[in-house]
């Protein structure tokens, strides 16, 4: 009778499903290659190292890479960046949470840990701390940190703006998700609202008196890319042929990321919008940025940025 419980690993019987580790070898010789730029590496594994190296001379660039790495963290962590609001609030909770006692008795109750203000001041001095990582990644990426990382250009940012802002005027160009996102009714109110949300004056579009009208259908709140506040304001823009054409503004504190200058209006190029045929405009006026996205055509173009107040003078970015 056969058990099926027995050990045939001794047997010398090749298994034929076994298949050897073939990433085990990379993984050793990766840990081997950052040990290294560490200057960590014990004298066994320089020797291998240098047996490596010797067969394998392209994996010379790698450990320039680990050096190089390590010592672009080296600078930039060489400084505490935690803001000092930061710092004092984390000191101040964990303080309080060391200053809390509890017996010995309490500690081993279930209840201790799901109710204990300790854990409570613990976790928040956690999520603190995590907020403070994330601040000091995105200062990194914004700034470059010495890792290589440019900042956005102003041709790349009017491309990732313009995409988004030629998005959202089509998405609201529906009923449904417009009438749940421009909830503000009178253009007045809108810009009264943003001009107080901002600190900054917003101007308000205009009629024309060459027979074009501009309808507003309503405004709200929007999250425009590298902005802390923006709002979307829609409306139809009506031809003296009565040729009606949607337009959309959108309003933010300028960011200063396109380098625009006041009193022109400058034509920016988005693949979205050209997809859409749509024609992308900006200007800045008493430090609001203005993003406008029409529909229209040659002959009424000029009329529509006229009818939002965009200064006459036209540039490309």
């Amino acid at each position: 009778m056969t058990n099926d419980t027995t050990d045939n690993s001794n047997s010398g019987t090749p298994n034929p499903e076994y298949k050897p580790d073939l990433n085990a070898e990379e993984l050793c010789i990766a840990a081997m290659l950052r040990a290294c730029a560490d200057g960590e590496l014990c004298p066994e594994g320089c020797d291998r190292l240098k047996k490596y190296l010797a067969e394998h001379p392209e994996a010379q660039a790698q450990v320039a890479f680990e050096k190089n790495l390590k010592g672009c963290c080296d600078r930039v962590m060489r400084e505490p960046v935690c803001p000092d609001a930061l710092r004092a609030k984390i000191h101040a909770m964990a303080g309080s949470a060391a200053s809390m006692h509890a017996s010995n008795e309490q500690t081993r109750q279930k209840s201790f840990w799901q109710r204990s203000p300790v854990m409570s001041a613990m976790a928040a001095v956690l999520v603190i701390a995590a907020g403070a990582l994330i601040w000091q990644s995105s200062s990194l990426i914004s700034m470059g940190g010495g890792l290589g990382i440019s900042e956005t250009t102003p041709v790349a940012y009017a491309e990732r703006i313009g995409n988004f802002v030629a998005r959202e005027h089509m998405r609201c160009c529906d009923e449904s998700a417009a009438s749940r996102k421009l909830v503000i009714d009178d253009v007045d109110q809108t810009t009264s609202y943003f001009s107080e949300k901002f600190a900054k004056p917003v101007v308000s579009p205009v009629s024309l008196t060459d027979g074009s009208e501009i309808r507003y259908y309503g405004g709200g709140d929007c999250h425009v890319p590298a902005t802390n506040a923006s709002g979307h304001l829609r409306f139809d823009a009506v031809g003296p042929d009565g040729q009606v054409v949607p337009l959309s503004l959108f309003i933010a504190p300028d960011p200063g990321l396109l380098g625009i200058q006041e009193g022109m209006t400058y034509v920016l190029n988005s693949t979205k919008c050209s997809e859409q045929g749509a024609s992308l405009f900006a200007w800045v006026s008493e430090g609001v940025l203005y993003l406008l996205v029409s529909e229209a055509d040659e002959t009424m173009c000029s009329s529509v940025r006229g009818m939002m107040n965009a200064p006459a003078e036209l540039r490309k970015l």
